[in-house]
């Protein structure tokens, strides 16, 4: 059961041994760290524990349904995959992901072995973005090569401020 007011999802799925049942998961809405993302995967299948593998590297293991396993990764593509638990046989995928920053990519692994209809569903949620610990400045590269210039909003600023004092100056000048 989710918390009054919880942000969550609620899924009509199938338990491990093939009966309709319907669950609510609770979505991590939390801020997320600069230059990563959330994954969550949940596994409403009608199938045994499985591992969830990204670019062929276990991520999350022995998910049985109707858990969840998340947790914060790299933004990046990945494809993932779900293998049966402890071993490589894939039972869904791979998959192209997009893990992107400040978001929580939540995937679903639904379906029923006995039926071969196991595949993988996508939510995003979004808005999770945290602050920069610190912003690239020019600090390298060319702009650290002519760093002793003015920059051109000084030198626009100094223009307005020169045209200003001329046509103050006419201004006193015309009325002596």
């Amino acid at each position: 059961m989710s918390p009054p007011g919880a942000n969550a999802t609620l899924v009509a799925h199938l338990s491990e041994a093939g009966k309709p049942v319907l669950d609510a998961f609770v979505n991590d809405v939390s801020k997320v760290p600069a230059g990563r993302s959330r994954l969550t995967v949940r596994h409403v299948a009608a199938a045994p524990a499985v591992d969830v593998r990204a670019d062929k590297k276990p991520v999350f293991k022995d998910l049985a349904n109707p858990k969840q396993a998340k947790g914060d990764v790299a933004a990046d593509s990945v494809f993932a995959d779900v293998v049966l638990s402890g071993t490589d046989t894939v039972a869904i995928g791979p998959a192209h992901l997009n893990l992107a920053e400040g978001t929580n990519t939540v995937v679903y692994a639904w379906g029923s072995t006995k039926d071969n209809s196991l595949a993988l569903k996508t939510q995003t949620l979004t808005g999770m973005h945290s602050a920069p610990r610190e912003v690239p400045a020019g600090e390298s590269g060319r702009a650290a090569e002519h760093n002793e210039s003015v920059p051109v909003g000084a030198l626009a600023l100094a223009g307005v401020s020169a045209t200003a004092v001329v046509l103050l100056a006419r201004k006193l000048r015309t009325r002596h």
